[in-house]
C-alpha cells in the first residue's frame, strides 16, 4: 500500500485543500474527536460496502479509504458532506488503481446504501407488529427506483432522495413514528429539510405525471 499511499496524496489537489481549511476556519471551531470519528469510521464501512457492491478490488477499496482520511486531515468535517466526499473518493481510487468504474454506477449504489440504512434505523422505531402489515420497505424501493427515470437523482443528493421515498411510503400507509424533540428524518439526516423532501417528491409526482400522459 505505500505505492498507492504515495499517487494518493498527489492526487489531491492542493487548491481544493487550501478551500476546505479556510471554509473550517470560517465555521464553527469547535470539534467533538470522538463525534468525527464514529462519523469516519461509518463512512469508512459505507466504502466498504459500495466496493463489493461495484465489484471493486481490495486495493481500490483501501486507497478510496486512504484518500478519504488524507482528505479530512486537512478539512472539517462540517465544511464537507462526508459520503459525497466518499463517493468522490471511491471514484478517485478507481482511476488510480487502474480499475475505472462508472459514476452512474457509483451514484445507485449510494442511493441504495442511503435507503437501506435508513429503513433499518425506522424499522427499530416501527411496532413490529405495524411494520410487517405494511410494504414501507418494498414501497420505498419502488419510489427509489422511480426515481431514475428522470434527472432527480442527479439534482437531489442521495440522502435527500431515501429520505423523501421513505418518507413517503410511510406518509402512504399512514405509520407514525414516536414524536421527539426533531422530526425523524432530522435525526437520520441532519441537513434535510422539510423543503428538500417536499422538493424531491414534487419532482416524483411530475414523473408519474408524464408516464401517465405517455400511456
Amino acid at each position: 500500500m505505500e505505492g498507492s499511499s504515495s499517487r494518493v496524496s498527489a492526487s489531491l489537489p492542493d487548491g481544493a485543500l487550501r478551500k476546505a481549511t479556510r471554509r473550517d476556519s470560517s465555521g464553527d471551531a469547535e470539534t467533538d474527536p470522538g463525534r468525527d470519528m464514529k462519523t469516519h469510521f461509518r463512512v469508512c464501512r459505507f466504502i466498504m460496502e459500495t466496493g463489493v457492491k461495484l465489484g471493486m478490488r481490495s486495493v481500490p477499496v483501501a486507497t478510496a479509504c486512504v484518500l478519504y482520511h488524507r482528505f479530512f486531515e486537512r478539512a472539517s468535517v462540517r465544511a464537507y458532506e462526508p459520503y459525497l466526499v466518499a463517493m468522490s473518493c471511491v471514484y478517485l481510487a478507481g482511476k488510480v488503481e487502474e480499475q475505472h468504474i462508472r459514476t452512474r454506477d457509483i451514484i445507485n449504489v449510494s442511493h441504495s446504501q442511503y435507503l437501506l440504512h435508513y429503513l433499518l434505523s425506522v424499522k427499530s422505531l416501527v411496532n413490529r407488529h405495524a411494520w410487517s402489515r405494511t410494504p414501507v420497505a418494498e414501497t420505498s424501493w419502488a419510489l427509489l427506483r422511480d426515481c431514475y427515470h428522470g434527472a432527480m437523482c442527479i439534482r437531489h443528493t442521495p440522502q435527500h432522495v431515501a429520505i423523501a421515498t421513505l418518507y413517503l411510503a410511510l406518509n402512504s400507509y399512514g405509520v407514525e413514528l414516536p414524536v421527539g424533540e426533531r422530526e425523524w428524518w432530522q435525526v437520520l439526516c441532519e441537513d434535510v429539510t422539510k423543503a428538500d423532501i417536499d422538493a424531491v417528491i414534487s419532482d416524483l409526482l411530475q414523473l408519474y405525471d408524464m408516464e401517465a400522459k405517455c400511456i
